[in-house]
């Protein structure tokens, strides 16, 4: 016959071994014999919560403790048994019991530590797992869970290394394995990320969690077609797999399949309808279709379900602007720098929207954006190495282009003529292109540079750290705080002269850049200096060198000719359609008998009712205005041969839109104001003679327009010799223009080498 002890012994054998009941019989034989036994009554207890009778387990481990309360295990098991009821403050009550029992105690610093960071708590937390892995270094669980509070904080190399040390205690930790992933991919390192979802795909091959992060790692090399292959692996696999749908919907929308795409977050929603991230991306990919509607009901859903989604919030600003309610919009924008600080993307989003409100003068306009600067670029400035550069001055010049938009796009229209005009002599051209897609104008851009850098998927400190390896001595960038920009690999200062040009209608606000290129209309001298952080650069004549459209349609008559009628339109982005302007729109049709107005916008969204209804509200038949939606280069091009008159608009001008219309010869109509964005349009019909369709107010504005409009021998001699006066302008003579720009790059690199 056993001894108590031997009993007790045996059944923590069965115990061990799995063979719970066994377990539970000799337990309760030892109970019967000594009911005074703690041992005894914990490990019942600690039976308990392993089948999951979680309210027995609480009621045989208090009576345990109530019996030994000196053992540190007993109050970890409560504390377990406490956690699985919803217990927390009781579970992490008992946790600390049991570090004041035994304060290196790694599972209860470890465990203290999950709870403490799911209240919200990080440093906390933090501090528990490094006491954890202090007391065990090879507590796997431990490095991975403060590897995770480090990846929360943004704190990116020691999440690495802390997931590194889990999988160094344990090298079959997938869960570490794909943290550790995650994280290289967070710093740019898409290789190394690669390398260990492979490894994941060769030890888990059937996981679709592990197929999806397959297909993260080809996104971040831009195999997406790879990617696409993982995520549908993974929906096979997992047919109601909501990440799976979501994630193959992000691989579709970088493959432009965006109508799929959206079929594909549907269907992830069906399964999941509770899945932000779906509606989320929905919205951004019925943005990038330019429908706001939908995009604004999509980023509402996600919001409902995350409230504290600042990528949602943005998403939910960019349709209110869409849909022109910029107030919203701003709204929407700000919120998102209250959620997350941080995020430089949405607070230049904020910046590129305050252009377009009327209510915001040059003095607000510029504080704002020294205030993003001062939060986001100007202490990574503070902190750059000087420059290595040789200082000879008049040596050949190696100039850095940074864009997202070498490819079919307005910037394009500008930068391409300037790059194939550089005189190689004088200046070595270096393109920074940050293109998710590629063209046929990406490969033309590609062939007009000595060196070509993707910089794709590269983090702001690796852009800079190429450029310096590079050794460019100007580096320009062609965005501002529009999307897509690169404007914090500039707040690292790589180059020794920093430019901004061409993309962005007001200043960057950093300290990190230079010179901003423009031209005296544009910045009238002493006018608008004070309203930069950059030294203002005018060139001669325009600011800018326009490639016209290949293949453009031929001129026909003005349709008031043909019709009887005159046609006015705004083919302008949807931004700049202000309240104002549609007001002063419908003073003038109100003058011209039986005109009309064309606007381009989604034909049947909250933007065209909107228009419609202004200018019913100004006294103007809805039917007298047309709104007509997005359509391809070319069919854009012959839309104005049915429009007589461009109204521009403002405060922000248009520039591409007025350089097209007078080579389809189209005169547009424009009011200048105090600042950049509402004086730059008006640089191009300068540089055809047409500075009298310039107004300064909205009385002159709407008398020229009305004017205009009556004088159908002007229209017609305008139609007929506006192409040949931008033939033989300045606004298309390459070669002329970049000599001025590379005088004024060569005056600047003069000035740097005299410091």
């Amino acid at each position: 016959m056993q001894s108590l002890e031997e009993t007790f012994q045996t059944a923590m054998k069965c115990h061990d071994a799995g063979d719970y009941r066994q377990a539970e019989a000799l337990y309760r034989q030892v109970l019967t014999a000594d009911p005074q036994h703690a041992q005894a009554t914990h490990l019942l207890g600690l039976l308990a919560y392993q089948v999951g009778k979680h309210e027995l387990a609480v009621k045989l481990v208090s009576q345990a403790i109530r019996l030994d309360g000196a053992q540190p295990t007993f109050h970890t098991t409560l504390a377990e048994a406490y956690r699985e009821l919803g217990k927390v403050p009781e579970a992490m009550q008992c946790y600390r019991q049991a570090l004041r029992i035994k304060p290196d105690y790694p599972q209860a610093h470890n465990n203290l530590g999950v709870l403490v960071q799911a209240q919200g708590n990080p440093a906390e937390a933090m501090a528990h797992y490094r006491e954890a892995v202090r007391a065990a270094p090879n507590y796997a669980d431990a490095h991975h869970n403060l590897g995770y509070a480090l990846q929360q904080q943004g704190q990116w190399e020691a999440a690495a290394a802390e997931f590194s040390a889990a999988l160094r205690a344990r090298p079959d930790y997938a869960d570490a394995r794909m943290a550790l992933g995650a994280t290289l991919q967070a710093q740019g390192k898409q290789a190394e990320a690669m390398a260990h979802f492979q490894e994941l795909g060769k030890t888990h091959p059937d996981s679709p969690q592990v197929q999806c992060a397959l297909g993260a790692g080809h996104q971040g090399l831009g195999n997406y077609a790879a990617a696409e292959a993982c995520y549908r692996r993974a929906i096979q696999l997992a047919p109601t797999f909501g990440e799976a749908y979501y994630n193959l919907g992000t691989a579709l929308h970088n493959l432009d399949r965006d109508m799929e795409a959206i079929a594909v977050y549907q269907e992830a929603l069906k399964h999941n309808p509770q899945l932000a991230i779906a509606w989320s991306n929905l919205a951004n990919t019925y943005l990038g279709l330019v429908r706001p509607d939908e995009a604004a009901d999509a980023a509402r859903k996600a919001l409902e379900l995350t409230p504290q989604s600042h990528t949602s919030m943005g998403n939910l600003a960019t349709a209110l602007q869409m849909q022109g309610d910029m107030d919203g919009a701003i709204a929407a924008f700000r919120r998102c720098i209250e959620l997350n600080p941080g995020d430089a993307g949405n607070h230049s989003n904020l910046l590129y929207t305050l252009n377009f409100h009327p209510g915001y003068d040059a003095e607000t306009l510029f504080a704002e954006h020294r205030a993003w600067a001062a939060r986001h670029a100007d202490p990574l400035t503070a902190a750059a190495a000087p420059h290595a550069n040789d200082r000879t001055p008049d040596r050949r010049l190696r100039v850095g282009y940074v864009s997202a938009h070498f490819r079919h796009h307005a910037v394009a229209f500008f930068a391409e003529p300037m790059l194939a005009a550089h005189d190689p002599q004088q200046v070595e051209v270096v393109c920074y292109a940050d293109l998710r897609r590629a063209d046929a104008v990406t490969e033309r851009f590609h062939q007009r540079a000595h060196q070509w850098r993707d910089i794709t998927r590269l983090l702001p400190h690796q852009i800079a750290e190429l450029v310096r390896q590079d050794q460019v001595d100007i580096l320009v960038d062609l965005a501002g705080h529009i999307g897509d920009n690169r404007l914090l690999a500039f707040a690292h200062k790589p180059a020794p002269v920093q430019v901004t040009y061409l993309g962005y209608q007001n200043t960057t606000g950093m300290a990190a850049m230079d010179y901003r290129l423009t031209d005296a209309h544009a910045d009238p001298p002493g006018i608008t200096d004070a309203y930069y952080t950059e030294q203002l650069v005018r060139l001669p004549g325009a600011f800018f060198c326009f490639a016209p459209p290949e293949p453009a349609p031929p001129l026909v008559a003005p349709p008031s000719q043909r019709e009887g009628r005159v046609t006015f339109a705004s083919l302008n982005h949807i931004h700049k359609l202000t309240d104002e302007a549609f007001r002063v729109w419908a003073r003038i049709l109100q003058r011209v008998p039986d005109s009309r107005l064309v606007v381009l916008a989604y034909p049947e969204g909250v933007l065209a009712k909107r228009v419609r209804d202004l200018l019913a509200g100004e006294g103007v038949d809805p039917g007298r205005v047309e709104v007509v939606g997005k359509r391809p280069r070319y069919d854009y091009l012959l839309m104005h041969d049915h429009i007589d008159i461009a109204l521009d608009t403002f405060p922000f001008n248009g520039h591409t839109t007025v350089c097209d219309a007078l080579w389809m010869g189209v005169p547009s109509i424009m009011m200048e104001g105090d600042r950049y964005a509402s004086r730059f349009g008006g640089s191009t019909l300068l540089g055809v003679g047409l500075d009298d369709l310039i107004a300064r107010d909205a009385e002159t504005y709407v008398e020229k327009a009305v004017a205009l409009a009556q004088d159908g021998a002007r229209l017609a001699e305008l139609r007929a010799t506006l192409r040949e006066r931008m033939q033989a302008s300045p606004l298309v003579d390459a070669k002329s223009f970049t000599q001025k720009l590379e005088n004024a790059y060569r005056q600047m690199w003069h000035t740097w080498c005299a410091k």
